[in-house]
């Protein structure tokens, strides 16, 4: 049995093999994990052992000891202990969460994905599962830009009759203005309308971190993306039977003009949608009108729950909007600190922008992200009396708040995107600042394209 143990576990020594035979009997939550606790995890190997030896079936000696392992660099130990002690008691929280690391630094990106789910989904809601989750949140971009990679080279072999058939992609408006201040709206505009589009069920929408890597892969220009050839290139890599494509315009003052279209990847046939024109400060009231004009041109008949969450807006405030803009390009070019800063201006502008809130800690996570792994005390993994207390009043954003199961991330902006990552805009009722610079005017706002509901 105990020879079973330790090959399950990886270990083949002749010397643990005597260890764990001709041992005193420990009781548990002895040295071992007081040593574990303390983070002197070299000198916990030796009690642990012995807990092991007289009692096989100790399962948090077992998985202890894997702790151990991983941190004392013993990854192949530490996978084989903790795996072990999964296998009989699949909901252990500290075996998963430390398994997750392990997968981690051993490179198996997928597996420590898998992982890292499984607590976030289950873990309490505290300090540490936010740092979990916010690992989670850069290896699934990493796993994004990996795919993206691949799609790209495999190119010419891609079967654009498979792409389903309520799938979506947003590209860039193009600023067409005389207006420099108004290119800022491109990210913002594709991220709001993938919001939206987002909110209506039995469509899947293509997020847009993903289309940012795939134009850095193959490096195509905001110009290119008005280009004819361009959406249905996009269309077949990004995995979108449709996609909108489109400009926006102003020749004088504050009027503002958006034409968006849409085009159908495998005919490549594109059908423009009616152009919206109006005033900045009346920005998201346009933004809707262009929402249920695509809606209406796929001919979707809109559920009246899922009329009202497309109407409701993030902010009515035009400098916060544009300051979370900024955020977005920044973040984009890789530049997080900038990012986190464009971000919380925004969240200051309006303190009841919530994504806002949530992108500034999304690019706090980027920006503090380190290669491995950091420490974290097996304790705080679960919830304990103690870190409900010590913890309370933390709480995780609800956009970095895991709850895979249905789809990938955390139901994400809705539950209709793709696998990987999309900054979302809650519906919620807007906060003015009295300061004039506002966009819509009330939440909802008003339908002015008036589309057939769902009977």
């Amino acid at each position: 049995m105990f020879r079973h143990l330790l090959r399950y576990a990886g270990v083949f020594g002749a010397g643990w093999i005597i260890i764990l035979q001709g041992c005193a009997p420990v009781p548990k939550h002895g040295p071992g994990r007081d040593l574990i606790e303390a983070g002197r995890y070299a000198e916990a190997v030796r009690p642990l052992k012995r807990a092991i030896a007289q009692d096989y079936r100790d399962i948090e000696a077992i998985r202890d000891m894997g702790i151990a392992m991983y941190h004392t660099r013993k990854l192949n130990l530490a996978q084989g202990f903790l795996r072990l002690a999964l296998s009989r008691h699949p909901d252990d929280l500290i075996a998963t969460c430390y398994l997750g690391m392990v997968y981690e630094e051993r490179g198996q990106r997928d597996a420590a994905i898998q992982q890292y789910l499984t607590y976030v989904e289950k873990g309490p809601r505290n300090k540490q599962r936010g740092l979990i989750a916010g690992r989670l949140q850069v290896l699934m971009r990493q796993r994004m830009a990996a795919e993206v990679k691949a799609l790209i080279a495999q190119e010419t072999a891609l079967d654009v009759s498979q792409t389903p058939e309520n799938s979506i992609a947003v590209l860039y408006f193009a600023n067409l203005s005389q207006n420099p201040d108004y290119t800022v709206l491109q990210k913002g505009l594709t991220d709001m309308i993938i919001t939206d589009l987002a909110k209506v069920s039995g469509l899947t929408v293509v997020e847009r971190a993903r289309l940012q890597m795939l134009i850095d892969e193959i490096g195509l220009g905001m110009s290119g993306l008005v280009a004819e050839e361009t959406a249905p290139r996009m269309g077949k890599l990004l995995g979108a039977a449709r996609v909108v494509q489109g400009t926006f315009s102003g020749a004088t003052g504050d009027d503002i003009r958006i034409n968006a279209g849409i085009t159908q990847t495998r005919e490549g046939i594109f059908l423009p949608a009616d152009h919206i024109s109006g005033t900045i400060q009346a920005f998201y009231q346009l933004e809707k009108d262009v929402v249920f004009n695509i809606i209406d041109a796929m001919g979707i008949q809109l559920s009246r729950a899922e009329r009202e969450a497309i109407q409701k807006i993030p902010t009515a405030n035009l400098l916060a909007f544009m300051a979370y803009c900024r955020g977005l390009d920044y973040e984009d070019k890789g530049l997080y600190g900038e990012a986190r800063d464009a971000f919380q201006s925004a969240a200051n502008i309006d303190p009841g922008f919530a994504a806002a809130m949530r992108a500034v800690e999304r690019s706090q996570v980027f920006a503090d992200f380190t290669a491995r792994p950091p420490a974290v005390a097996p304790s705080l993994l679960v919830e304990t009396r103690e870190t409900r207390l010590s913890e309370s009043g933390v709480n995780l954003p609800a956009a970095e708040t895991p709850e895979y199961g249905s789809q990938d991330i955390l139901s994400r902006t809705a539950a209709n995107t793709t696998p990987g990552f999309v900054p979302g805009i809650e519906s919620r009722k807007p906060t003015t600042e009295g300061d004039g610079a506002i966009i819509g005017g009330s939440a909802p706002i008003e339908v002015r394209i008036h589309l057939p509901l769902k009977p």
